[in-house]
């Protein structure tokens, strides 16, 4: 198995490596422990280099939460706007009858159903073939 040195996880660190082998060298991360133990050193090495994040969670999520809190949701992305136009909507089509007149033109209700092919069988389930069968062997049994 091929190791790499501190100086070529160096170079994977800073990405100054091809897409091919920053791939190649992440999945020998997952491979190889000797690897990510001088991976882990030249993380540790670098802190002193790389830019640093706050490092006070609370002040971090409070600047979060400051430039959040003060952008505001547009008008036309309120829930209670979407509710109120389906339900005018609703209101205006039962007023002037379309749902009496759509369920007239539509008829009742098996006629929306598709008559199945006349070559085709319907046949009974083995459920309802065998309780039939039952039935008629008690009431045989039942008429002696």
């Amino acid at each position: 198995m091929k190791h790499y040195d501190e100086h070529t996880w160096g170079l994977y660190i800073n990405e100054l490596l091809s897409p091919n082998e920053i791939s190649e060298m992440e999945h020998h991360l997952y491979r190889c422990d000797e690897c990510l133990d001088r991976y882990m050193i030249c993380m540790e090495q670098m802190t002193m280099i790389l830019p640093v994040l706050e490092t006070d969670e609370r002040t971090f999520a409070d600047a979060v939460l400051t430039r959040t809190l003060g952008t505001k949701r547009s008008w036309y992305h309120s829930t209670i706007l979407h509710y109120g136009i389906a339900a005018a909507a609703t209101l205006i089509l039962v007023a002037t009858g379309f749902f009496h007149g759509l369920s007239q033109e539509l008829g009742p209700r098996g006629a929306l159903q598709p008559a199945p092919p006349p070559e085709m069988k319907i046949e009974q389930p083995i459920s309802d073939q065998l309780l039939n069968k039952t039935l008629t062997w008690l009431d045989t049994l039942q008429n002696k």
